[in-house]
Parts: structure tokens; sequence; C-alpha cells
């Protein structure tokens, strides 16, 4: 059915949670960046933080529910200034850290969290804990199994959740609902979706004001060359353009290598017993695989088409 076009895959499989380049967002930068902006005023974050939310909303491939339970709006370097923040404030109040295995590793690599304890996956929550979750899951591209479960465990016992949705601009046929109590942070990021990994900017939707991304953004202290590149970005692409781009080709190639396609468009996976694709198994239960390489070599040279 599909022709032999194995010579664009190469080596291109990956481990890496980073996006399909688009080279449309660089080419649109490239232009805006010739008009001269160091010669205006950069600080268009209250623009940038009304924006963000209908930008958002105006997916037609996902859905994100809840966004209106959060009354302040905070700007954040990616996802990760807003994992720091609530890492922080979680140590700080001497909560524990909680985890599912195949979570973003960065959670976990930032300070002495305890393998042989800490993970949901192994023992139950408790008061005193705290959580952070991805949304698509880190390690599969799509919603965990278990979200709503855990966010009626979380409401239960007054646990508060962190959302990290940083593949949203990557995603589709998603449903991210927001609408819990326990949710106290939402993290969006403009890097995977539009580009931006050398100019990142993000937001923070929060049901608390007060700490570090509350007083930067108060005093708009904050990332204002990377903001006013991301917004450019916004009003030019929608949350739609990348998996409306790399879809079709995700389905392609992981038809080529025997894979199963996520939500996530430069994300595949395959059962944890396959033993031939262990490089890519993680914490012993997922294998993850990154296609975004290829992706981009077979939709400029279209030899994913038929």
């Amino acid at each position: 059915m599909y022709e032999d076009f194995s010579f664009l895959f190469g080596n291109y499989l990956g481990t890496t949670g980073n996006s399909a380049k688009v080279r449309k967002c660089k080419t649109h930068l490239k232009n805006l960046v010739r008009k001269d902006i160091l010669s205006q005023s950069l600080d268009v974050q209250d623009e940038f933080l009304s924006f963000y939310p209908e930008w958002i909303k105006s997916s037609k491939l996902n859905t994100v529910s809840g966004l209106d339970t959060f009354p302040f709006r905070f700007v954040s370097l990616g996802t990760t200034q807003t994992l720091d923040w609530f890492i922080f404030n979680a140590l700080k109040e001497k909560r524990t850290i909680r985890l599912f295995r195949g979570e973003y590793p960065y959670n976990r690599d930032i300070f002495n969290f305890d393998f042989k304890r800490d993970f949901i996956d192994d023992r139950p929550l408790e008061e005193g804990d705290s959580v952070i979750i991805s949304a698509p899951f880190s390690a599969t591209g799509n919603m965990h199994e278990e979200y709503d479960d855990l966010m009626a465990t979380c409401n239960n016992l007054n646990i508060p959740v962190m959302v990290d949705c940083a593949w949203f601009g990557t995603c589709y046929n998603m449903d991210i609902d927001l609408e819990w109590d326990c949710i106290k942070v939402v993290a969006f990021s403009t890097t995977k979706g539009l580009n931006t990994g050398d100019y990142r900017a993000g937001i923070a939707f929060s049901k608390w004001n007060y700490g570090p991304l509350a007083i930067q953004t108060e005093w708009h202290h904050g990332i204002h060359l990377n903001v006013y590149l991301s917004l450019a970005l916004m009003k030019e692409f929608s949350p739609d353009t990348v998996p409306e781009m790399y879809k079709d080709i995700q389905a392609y190639v992981c038809h080529y290598y025997n894979l199963k396609p996520s939500n996530t468009v430069h994300i595949a996976s395959t059962l944890s017993e396959n033993l031939d694709w262990n490089y890519f198994l993680r914490d012993g239960r997922y294998i993850r695989v990154n296609i975004k390489d290829i992706l981009l070599d077979a939709y400029e040279e279209r030899a994913w088409q038929k």
C-alpha cells in the first residue's frame, strides 16, 4: 500500500519531547524582525495575557474547559517557570510532590524526588501531597487514563494540582477538563506548537495570586521580547496549525514502523513488552517514540502522499 521511503527516516526516531519544526513560523518572524522591532516598546504583556485564552479556545480540534475558573493570569517562561513555582511552593509548604510514571522528567530531576515512594502508580495519594500532571500526558501524547480519577481523589483529599499543557498546539481530539477545584495552576506554552524554543513564552492560569510569577507580572518585569514574538505568532497561526500539517503524515509514519499514533502529532507508542523498542522505554512502563524529524522531511518531500 505504501512506497518505501525509508531513505527519509534514517535515525530520525528520538526520545525527547520536542515537536516538529514549522518553517512558516520561522519565516513569519524573520519578516517581522526585519521591521526593526527593537525600535519600539516590546511590552505587550497585557495584550498577550488577554489574547492567549482566546487563542486556546479558538481550536477546532480540541476543547479546553474551565479556564474561566482561574481568576489570575501570569506570564511564564514556557511552562517550566510555572513548574518551578509550583514545586517551590509545595516544598515550602512541606508537601510531597507526586507524579505518575512517565511524567516529564524535569519535575523530579530538580529536587530530591524519591523514586521508591513518590510515583502515584506505586502508592496511594495522601493529604499533604501535591500533584503535577501533563495534558497531553508526557509518556503517551494522550490524556492520562486515570486523569478523572486522579482529580476526584485530589478534590477529596484537598491536594493541589498543577496541569502542564505544554503540548497544546501540537495535539488533536483532546478534551482537557480543568473544571476541578483541586487544580490550582495550569500552564500553556508556545514552545512546541509555535516553535519558540529559542524564545520561550507561556501563560499560567492560577487560583493563587502570590509568588514570583504574580509579582513579575504585576511589575511587568517579564520576558518582553519572547512575549512579543509569541503574540505575533498566535495572531498568525492557530493552535491547530501543527496538527493539521502533520496528522496525516503521523499516521503514515506510524503505519510504516508499526507504531500507534497518539493525539499529539510528534508522539507514537508501542507495547512496553516489545523488546525491539526498549531503547524508548520510560520508567519501566511506557515506550514513547518521538517522530518529529520525520514529519518535517516527509512534509517537505511530500513522500508520504500516494
